[in-house]
């Protein structure tokens, strides 16, 4: 494609068949660095196809590639670019970028898109950064359980291969945040988990099984445990996969996954 370039090859060149652009192409087929290198030789990231007018972020959306999504935001795509039909591999569906990411469940990117509308407007903050990434997974957790707990603590975040990181205790201390301003259940603070954690010599809530999840949550006088492991992805993009135990039992009670953008210095 290089080559095609170098030679004078039009960025913005229309399928007479589809009047897909190659962008538009990229996207679909997810060849992030094409699109990168597509829009640096000049492709219009808000050149959408003729017809049902889907723009290269409509396609990305729908798929939920949010290194994809965050890409043609940095580059100047419209958030809000108006409904499009997207019909791009196993996803599809009729919408804004916003409600098609939806629709298809694609967390990340739905929260991407979103914190891109609000700051055009200037409502984006930190907090409702957060919100966006980290409110969507609380409140499915939230949901996905039906029993009557009063309180809660967030034990950690790890990840899988016990490395140790920053990253977990960042994210434990998002994810109590989002819990907090929820008001449902009274929020244990995280000062005084770290303290338990390390009388019981806890270095990582992978190391967290039903029987230490009993002791944790009988000494810090809560009754469920979120407890979440890490998988670190391309394009800073952490996966995480959070259970909620309950402290009478030490046995998950719920679970839900997501993705969230690692935004911080290690």
């Amino acid at each position: 494609m290089s080559a095609l370039l170098d030679g004078g090859a039009d960025p913005n060149a229309r399928w007479s068949y589809t009047s897909d652009t190659p962008l538009l192409a990229a996207v679909g087929k997810s060849r992030l660095e094409a699109a990168r290198l597509l829009i640096e030789r000049g492709a219009d990231v808000n050149l959408t196809r003729g017809g049902d007018k889907a723009s290269p972020l409509h396609y990305a959306a729908c798929i939920g590639n949010a290194a994809m999504v965050q890409l043609l935001l940095e580059k100047g795509a419209d958030p809000d670019p108006g409904s499009s039909t997207c019909f791009v591999r196993a996803f599809s569906g009729t919408g804004t970028p916003l409600e098609l990411a939806e629709k298809n469940g694609h967390l990340l990117a739905a929260s991407l898109i979103r914190n891109a509308i609000l700051a055009r407007v200037g409502l984006a903050s930190g907090a409702g950064k957060n919100a966006g990434e980290y409110g969507p997974l609380v409140t499915s957790l939230l949901n996905a359980y039906k029993g009557g707990a009063n309180t809660i603590a967030v034990a950690g975040f790890s990840y899988a291969d016990g490395h140790e990181s920053k990253d977990g205790r960042i994210i434990a201390e998002r994810f109590t945040t989002e819990l907090i301003k929820r008001n449902q259940l009274k929020v244990v603070e995280r000062k005084e988990i770290e303290k338990v954690l390390a009388e019981l010599k806890l270095q990582s809530a992978g190391a967290i099984d039903p029987e230490s999840a009993k002791n944790i949550g009988h000494m810090l006088g809560a009754d469920l445990l979120v407890i979440g492991g890490i998988v670190e992805l391309p394009d800073k993009v952490l996966e995480l996969n959070i259970r909620l135990a309950s402290v009478e039992s030490g046995a998950a009670v719920a679970a839900v996954n997501g993705r969230v953008m690692k935004d911080w210095v290690n």
